[in-house]
């Protein structure tokens, strides 16, 4: 049984972001996509301690055999270098979790699409959703606050969980709102927090 210290001690979750995938620049939520060879080496990069983070107290000499879980999107972009990379990189009896709460939001019928085919059909919409993405999301899209929901369930079970050390394969969109909830600010500053493919971002979460 655990002790009421080891019990109070926070939940450290690193993000990293998918690498870059064969669709390129595009709305890129639901639609499945591999990675490019550009991309798993940026993966591999951010793990190996070749590339600063997108949080500045990452170490660089990253073990894998050091979390407690590795659990990953279940989209070709996170999950097989999950399953690939990683696997082959961590002890035998490491199982790597697949968990959807942690997939990219969907952004509906404008899923997949360049920003430029979006603005030849939906100008107007693509206008209010940049401005404002909570109130005028792309259509039949994922609701953000749902969004947020999902992601705030998944840490919070997390955190009534046995585990200390968590390494997430995710995406962009997932991070954004990771670093929404952690340093509590609104939805609406999204597109101003930096998740680059590739990157390590790091959150310390308080146990109560």
């Amino acid at each position: 049984m655990k002790s009421l210290c080891e019990m109070r001690k926070p939940l450290i979750i690193d993000a990293l972001r998918h690498g870059e995938t064969v669709k390129g620049k595009c709305f890129l939520g639901r639609t499945d996509a591999e990675l490019t060879p550009a991309g798993w080496d940026q993966m591999a990069e951010a793990l190996q301690g070749d590339k600063q983070g997108g949080m500045q107290n990452i170490r660089n000499d990253i073990n894998l055999d050091d979390y407690d879980a590795i659990i990953t999107s279940p989209l070709l972009r996170c999950k097989s270098f999950a399953e690939e990379w990683i696997a082959a990189k961590v002890s035998v009896n490491k199982s790597i979790r697949i968990d959807a709460a942690i997939q990219e939001y969907d952004f509906g019928l404008w899923d997949g699409s360049t920003a430029i085919d979006i603005m030849r059909h939906w100008p107007d919409e693509l206008g209010d959703f940049w401005k404002d993405p909570e109130n005028f999301p792309p259509p039949q899209a994922e609701l953000l606050p749902l969004f947020f929901q999902r992601v705030r369930k998944f840490v919070d079970k997390e955190l009534q969980g046995p585990h200390y050390r968590i390494l997430l394969i995710t995406h962009g969109g997932v991070i954004k709102v990771l670093t929404c909830l952690h340093q509590g600010r609104p939805a609406s500053v999204m597109a101003n927090i930096s998740a680059q493919h590739g990157e390590l971002h790091r959150f310390v979460w308080q146990r109560q």
